[in-house]
């Protein structure tokens, strides 16, 4: 089977969008985040399907539409999709998959009712967050509104939208302008990615093999044709469907070797390592350089061992009284490389920039480029300007906005540039470096800040703004910004991710909402309200500024920048600052063995069958993904019949 190239490098024409496309694929969102949040949302692990930045919400309804549409192919002709309708689901879908339970939503819900409602003399928000609070963007902290949330309805009585207008609507604005500035960014970045940088984009290119076939005479994927592909469908979807079989036969024993962790246990000090094979990992990883995949196994299984260290000798860092210990020390060289990244990426990208500008500037260029250009340093302007005006409007100082925002977007920014380049779904920074939080709380010092400029400085860069290290949005924008051609198509690609994200984060609200009004939120939010119990314990202890912590933040952006230079020196030195910007986080440290397993097929394939058998061999990847999501699919469509209100959990960290 031919590889099929991204459409921008090979010249082939890109799909299309269409309205029938744009309209089943918001569709797709209203149901699927109804069905997850109302229905699955109060079952043990449903949380796992919004962990990553390729989260398996996007990736079930995708495989669902795969299997549909060539049934349709086969009996209704007239009625299957097209290719470029089903990506357009896959991208709508992707672009808000991280929005609902822990991706985004529950965290939003729960702290925007829990300062009025929770406050206790023990806590002291009332004396400490309260008089700071930016109570506009609050919802109304009536009793029928705050004290029903948490505590459930009568059954019969009426969800109080009335209290919630303002602040649904508020929050929804500023995050439309988080959208459009990413997008914007995008456009900007993207021709130096694709031509300069050579960004391999595996999320884009599985999307487009496993739509490929539905346009000709089959109406079906080219992939189902492949023996390879179907010999890893099967090597996955066949052991989770014995697990099936044995929710009817409990005293059957289960195979995990799919869908469970284990510990590797190392000699003291060393801390256990985890061990856990993820098939979509292995699929959407096998297309990620040689060096990177090397680079965040090493670095991890270094982070191990420095963690081990420390933890043995008792080593920290900082001044007396706000010392941090291993983790924390991590965060901040990590975070000091993630500066470095987004540095390095605007100096490599200088050349491009400048061209920008000028097409912009003089209007002397291609008519579409420097147009879609205009647009877009336009947008980007406006949007940032919205949104660090809204900063300010919660109480944050006009310079303190202004970082806020600049921290947030250099983490965000990173993150998608290297999920584009690395296909690694579970690329997440760790909490502390979520939205560059640690520089200003732990570098500068909280307590240079105000109390009010504090309060709004952590509900800005926090959970309940924007996501936290599950990324809304932004992740899937440069990628279908791969897949569709912006020079066709440009107001449908513009409209497509607008549509994709008013319904998702709507319906999430409306959806997460009721939830708490029907059940209670008090039986299922509480643990994820530890944000002012945070705030306060920063104004009784204040940070100041740390050199300590400064010079490990430099420590990390100076080590970042030495493997770029010795990258670029020597074509044989195999690290990247990737795995030093990630080498502790959640991903990386669980799925390390994952990326080790799909490294060292990748290098014996290539050495010993060369590019030819390394193409040959990506159908048999796909299909341990395709296996995969099959499986939790079968999974869940048995529960829904079988064992309706209870939930086996196949998929989770």
């Amino acid at each position: 089977m031919n590889e099929p190239e991204l459409p921008e490098r090979s010249g082939t024409q890109s799909p299309l969008i269409t309205w029938r496309g744009v309209i089943s694929g918001a569709l797709t969102i209203a149901v699927m985040f109804v069905y997850l949040i109302l229905y699955a949302g109060m079952g043990a692990g449903s949380e796992g399907y919004v962990q990553s930045q390729f989260p398996m919400m996007a990736f079930i309804p995708f495989v669902l539409w795969l299997f549909l549409n060539t049934a349709l192919g086969w009996i209704s002709p007239r009625l299957a999709l097209n290719q470029g309708e089903l990506l357009t689901i896959f991208a709508m879908v992707w672009i808000v998959g991280a929005i609902p339970q822990w991706g985004w939503m529950e965290y939003w819900v729960a702290l925007m009712a829990a300062p009025a409602y929770m406050a206790t003399p023990e806590n002291q928000w009332a004396e400490l967050v309260w008089p700071f609070l930016p109570w506009h963007v609050f919802p109304d902290t009536t009793p029928r509104v705050v004290e029903d949330f948490w505590l459930g309805q009568v059954k019969g009585t009426p969800v109080p939208w009335d209290g919630w207008y303002a602040p649904i609507s508020q929050w929804f604005g500023v995050s439309v302008a988080m959208v459009i500035f990413g997008l914007s960014l995008f456009v900007i970045f993207q021709r130096q990615w694709v031509e300069a940088e050579k960004l391999t984009f595996p999320l884009a290119r599985m999307p487009l093999e496993l739509t490929s076939g539905f346009d000709g005479p089959r109406r079906m994927p080219d992939l189902f044709r492949n023996g390879l592909f179907w010999a890893g469908f099967g090597l996955v979807f066949l052991p989770i469907l014995y697990n099936v079989f044995t929710y009817f036969t409990p005293g059957l024993p289960l195979n995990e070797f799919w869908t469970k962790a284990s510990a590797l246990e190392l000699p003291r000090p060393l801390p256990n390592l985890t061990i856990r094979i993820m098939a979509p990992v292995l699929a959407l990883t096998y297309m990620c350089p040689l060096n990177i995949l090397g680079s965040m196994v090493f670095f991890s299984l270094l982070a191990s061992v420095k963690i081990g260290l420390m933890g043995q000798t008792g080593f920290k860092v900082g001044a007396s009284g706000q010392e941090i210990g291993a983790g924390g020390i991590l965060d901040m060289e990590s975070f000091g490389a993630v500066v470095f990244i987004a540095v390095w990426s605007v100096w490599l990208a200088r050349g491009h920039l400048r061209s920008v500008w000028r097409q912009a500037r003089t209007g002397i260029g291609d008519a579409d480029e420097v147009r879609h250009y205009r647009w877009a340093l336009a947008a980007l302007a406006l949007s940032a300007v919205y949104v660090i005006g809204w900063g300010v409007s919660l109480g944050l100082s006009l310079p303190l906005s202004i970082v806020s925002f600049l921290l947030m977007s250099i983490v965000f920014f990173v993150t998608t540039k290297l999920v584009a380049a690395t296909g690694f779904p579970y690329l997440t920074p760790s909490w502390g470096n979520a939205k560059g939080g640690v520089f200003v709380t732990e570098l500068i010092g909280s307590g240079n800040l105000s109390q009010r400029d504090l309060v709004s400085f952590k509900i800005f860069t926090d959970r309940l703004f924007f996501g936290n290290i599950r990324l809304p949005v932004w992740p899937a924008l440069p990628h279908l910004l791969r897949i569709f051609s912006l020079r066709r198509q440009p107001k449908k690609v513009v409209t497509m991710v607008l549509v994709a994200f008013s319904v998702g984060f709507l319906v999430a609200a409306w959806a997460t909402i009721k939830m708490a009004y029907d059940v209670g939120a008090s039986n299922h939010l509480l643990v994820i309200i530890g944000l002012y119990d945070q705030i306060t314990n920063l104004q009784l202890n204040p940070r100041v500024a740390d050199p300590g912590k400064w010079a490990l933040w430099l420590f990390g952006f100076c080590e970042s920048a030495g493997l770029a230079f010795l990258r670029g020196r020597f074509y044989w030195f195999p690290l990247h600052p990737i795995g030093l910007a990630y080498q502790s986080t959640a991903g990386t440290s669980i799925y390390w063995f994952s990326l080790f397993l799909v490294w060292l097929a990748k290098l014996v394939i290539l050495r010993y069958g060369g590019i030819t058998a390394y193409r040959k061999g990506k159908p048999f990847f796909f299909g341990l993904g395709i296996g995969y999501v099959s499986a939790v699919v079968f999974s869940g469509v048995v529960d829904v019949i079988f064992f309706p209100g209870e939930m086996h959990v196949v998929h989770d960290w």
